[in-house]
């Protein structure tokens, strides 16, 4: 190896250590600046979700529960699935 090329790995070794010696600071500035763009985010979301009424939908529906069954409809309280059993 010459002298030159000595002293080009050396300066290129100063050069990588000082930048990658910056990139925490540079990835923390970006996060910062995205912080702001996210919380506009969630609240155009949370607006268009209180003003936009989903495709569809009309009214909201009414559940429907099974009617009751009286022991003349249903099983007799001895019978059981043979899963049960």
């Amino acid at each position: 190896m010459t002298l030159t090329t000595i002293l080009a790995v050396i300066g290129g070794i100063v050069i990588t250590l000082g930048a990658a010696a910056r990139i925490p600071n540079a990835t923390a500035e970006l996060i910062r600046a995205c912080i702001p763009v996210i919380n506009a985010l969630h609240e155009l979301r949370a607006a268009l979700k209180r003003t936009t009424p989903r495709a569809g939908q009309t009214e909201p529906e009414e559940r429907l529960e099974p009617p009751e069954l009286t022991s003349s409809e249903g099983r007799a309280d001895g019978d059981r699935s043979p899963t049960v059993r």
